[in-house]
């Protein structure tokens, strides 16, 4: 498997900016009458501040993040990972609670399960930052 990944390893690098631009932009759509507010900023210890800032500067360089004027916010949080590094949060609860509910069929695993049956090869996604690839 290690030879595997050192051979393409250009497929699997980290990616450094956003995807291409498509055709589709993603809308939040909030409940009727709703006025979105900001939100406080959480605390954190100072020792994190440089690392807040770090985050926040790649980010903005690879054009994940822009800067913007909104009318809301939301606070944020750094969480440790397993590897030592640090992953940004943004906590989306009040936001959350003013935007519509859809439902969506979960399928039931059995089906899933028949669908894959024979095949040969099976991949997985890894959704690191998922929220900020949506446009």
């Amino acid at each position: 498997m290690t030879e595997l990944l050192q051979q393409y390893d250009d497929v699997f690098k980290e990616p450094s900016s956003l995807p291409p631009k498509r055709n589709i932009e993603h809308h939040i759509e909030l409940l009727f009458n709703v006025i979105p507010r900001k939100q406080h900023p959480y605390r954190y210890a100072y020792r994190q501040k440089t690392k807040i800032e770090k985050i926040l500067k790649e980010m903005l360089d690879n054009g994940i993040i822009r800067p913007n004027q909104t009318s809301f916010a939301s606070p944020m949080l750094l969480v440790k990972k397993k590897d030592g590094g640090w992953r940004l949060c943004v906590d989306y609860k009040y936001l959350n609670k003013l935007t519509v509910k859809h439902n969506f069929h979960i399928p039931i695993i059995d089906e899933l399960l028949d669908e894959i049956h024979g095949a040969k090869y099976f991949s997985k996604i890894d959704l690191n930052q998922d929220t900020f690839i949506l446009e």
